[in-house]
């Protein structure tokens, strides 16, 4: 299998320090570096082929992000998060896309809606073949794109900052969800609905209904 490190080898200092810290953070929120895995920097420069300073400094801004952990005399770990943190990030999760869902609500334009509207039919592909994988990928592409399309440029930002921790904890695409995928994929249809409508609390209040997980206790079906 090939080395992911092994991209950034060759490349000029400049902005090097900024390729190593999109690297790692994508190979963070995809999984590759697990929750708890230690990042030495003297072995990251070595499979990067560069040297210990710029991944110094994107393990600094990693580590400000939340994304990282530095523990004295230890070192640096990939973050991992204890049950009030996970209770925490998906608090925080349920607000921010209330934010963002009160203000897409009536403002997508054509391309927006187009793309959630495709994402939407993608997840029922993924259904059909039974590719779960890629139906989570899905459903963290939709949501972010909802909070893209809110207008807000802090938002994105602020998504970024807890998509680690809501992969980690499978706040979304659960493999322990036992229901109809194709019923999930509807729910994110329901809320592309309020999207397109002009009641902007009614949108705020089911996106955070939908990622706080309690659109069950309104028979409407659970947050994915």
């Amino acid at each position: 299998m090939t080395d992911p490190f092994t991209s950034l080898a060759g490349l000029k200092r400049g902005l090097l320090s900024d390729q190593i810290y999109e690297l790692m953070k994508s190979m963070i929120k995809d999984g590759t570096l697990p929750p708890g895995e230690q990042l030495v920097e003297s072995q990251l420069a070595k499979r990067m082929q560069v040297s210990q300073a710029p991944v110094r400094e994107a393990l600094k801004q990693l580590s400000h992000e939340g994304l990282v952990s530095h523990v004295r005399h230890l070192g640096n770990f990939v973050a991992s998060y204890s049950e009030e943190e996970f209770a925490q990030a998906k608090a925080a999760r349920a607000e921010l896309e209330a934010i963002a869902g009160r203000l897409a609500c009536g403002a997508l334009s054509p391309a927006d809606r187009s793309r959630l509207s495709d994402l939407i039919e993608q997840m029922h592909g993924a259904a059909e073949a039974g590719d779960l994988d890629a139906f989570r990928e899905l459903d963290f592409t939709f949501h972010r794109s909802v909070v893209e399309a809110s207008g807000n440029s802090y938002l994105p930002k602020m998504w970024d900052i807890l998509e680690p921790s809501l992969r980690s904890m499978h706040v979304l695409g659960d493999p322990s969800f036992a229901g109809d995928w194709h019923e999930v994929a509807e729910w994110h249809r329901s809320l592309l609905d309020r999207l397109d409508g002009d009641d902007a609390q009614a949108a705020s209040d089911l996106f955070r209904a939908h990622a706080a997980g309690t659109l069950l206790e309104d028979g409407q079906g659970q947050s994915r």
